[in-house]
């Protein structure tokens, strides 16, 4: 009887120095950590404030790469939620849901996860640093509040570890994943982007190249255009939509590049709106039909491409025909100069990689005005940058027709006029 006495006495004295000291103990625990990055803060903030790219930047996957993950509400910004779900019993199931959005300054998680306690948060605030305030201090910051649940309070003695220590890790994984985006800010690039899904479609194409010099680019780009304007001519055709130019290589020195003109059979087209028709009829009279967008015709994504009957005729004809498979491509719209398209093309890129998106293939730019007019402040262009759909495999375009080429020949820089020898190129 004494010795369970002297159990009983122990026990009670155990139980009181644990709510003791539990009184004691912190109400509420935080742990935070930071890392510092080079990128634009478009760059930074889109990426925290998404879970489009969750697995790369978070480390909460690295306990269970198989976990479920399902997103709701918007894409970015508050009301956007996460939820997941893993077979793990130390993982469990739960949430977070973005709850505060301050731009450039903080975001903030309300969390739903296993474990004591009640209002978890994870809030990432932004700091500008370095030199000239180039950088930006990317803190993360976890809290907890265990109100009066004693156990909860001892179970905060292990946040700085438990959690501290996936902060760390998932800080790590984000300035990593940062690195790999390219360093533009596409935050000021006001017409904004998005994805878009692309059909099939016949192609004229020239493969050429020219000296980074403005008119020399120019003149490369007509003298090709000439040779799509002549092949369509003998062979029935019209643009199915406007030039486009695909950078193939964009060096100091050079710029290599396609021509490429969307092609439909002579008449197929839409018909034009009142008034349209009169309204061509007063253009410039210098402007050739290919140098003019016209309006794409309505197409069935789910209808086969027909194939034509190109006929590619004339020593040094340089022009392919080929089928352009369907893609999905990152796009925007830009307005001025074209010496201004590199830069526009590389934020359509960091853009889309943000967003999780792969960009595969060239990227390539509608010009919706004639080549003469490139260089105005007011010249229209609509960039696209191709990107990979997951679970689909990219399909390279389909060469029709090859043109002639007489052993011996070189091609052409301009195609011959009615009667006369074809130019040919010159010496390198």
């Amino acid at each position: 009887m004494t010795r369970v006495i002297e159990w009983i006495v122990s026990l009670l004295i155990v139980i009181v120095l644990f709510v003791m000291i539990g009184v004691f103990l912190p109400a509420k625990r935080s742990v935070s950590h930071s890392v510092e990055t080079n990128r634009p803060m478009s760059t930074v903030t889109d990426l925290v404030g998404s879970f489009t790219r969750f697995r790369d930047w978070n480390a909460l996957i690295n306990h269970d790469p198989r976990m479920q993950l399902t997103t709701s509400g918007p894409e970015q910004g508050v009301g956007a939620k996460l939820d997941f779900s893993s077979n793990d019993p130390v993982v469990g199931s739960g949430s977070w849901e973005l709850v505060e959005n301050e731009p450039g300054e903080k975001i903030v998680y309300a969390l739903n996860t296993p474990g004591r306690g009640t209002n978890k948060r994870m809030t990432f605030t932004f700091e500008r640093t370095g030199q000239r305030n180039q950088n930006i201090e990317i803190t993360q910051r976890y809290t907890v509040d265990y109100g009066w649940d004693l156990i909860g309070r001892y179970a905060g003695l292990y946040v700085t570890d438990d959690v501290g220590d996936d902060m760390k890790r998932g800080l790590n994984k984000l300035s990593n994943l940062l690195a790999t985006i390219p360093r533009f800010d596409y935050s000021s690039h006001e017409p904004g982007f998005q994805f878009v899904d692309l059909p099939a479609t016949n192609a004229l194409v020239v493969t050429t190249a020219a000296k980074r010099a403005n008119d020399d680019i120019a003149l490369a780009m007509t003298n090709q255009l000439k040779w799509i304007e002549q092949v369509m001519e003998k062979n029935n055709l019209e643009p199915s939509g406007p030039m486009r130019i695909v950078t193939n290589e964009f060096s100091t020195d050079t710029y290599g590049f396609d021509v490429v003109m969307p092609i439909r059979r002579k008449g197929t087209g839409p018909a034009p709106a009142e008034g349209e028709a009169d309204e061509a009829a007063e253009g410039d009279a210098g402007e050739t039909a290919a140098e003019v967008a016209p309006v794409a015709a309505p197409v069935d994504p789910n209808a086969p491409l027909e194939t034509f009957d190109v006929k590619l005729e004339g020593a040094g004809n340089p022009v392919l025909y080929v089928q352009l498979p369907a893609i999905r491509a990152a796009k925007t719209s830009y307005v001025g100069p074209s010496p201004g398209l590199p830069r526009i093309r590389d934020l359509t890129r960091a853009w889309a990689m943000v967003r999780g998106s792969e960009t595969t293939d060239r990227p390539y730019e509608d010009y919706l005005d004639p080549i003469k007019d490139m260089l105005s402040e007011e010249a229209e262009f609509n960039v696209y940058w191709p990107v990979k759909v997951p679970g689909v495999e990219t399909v390279a375009p389909v060469q029709i027709a090859p043109p002639p080429a007489p052993e011996g020949t070189a091609p052409a820089t301009e195609p011959a006029a009615e009667g006369e020898p074809a130019a040919e190129a010159p010496a390198a």
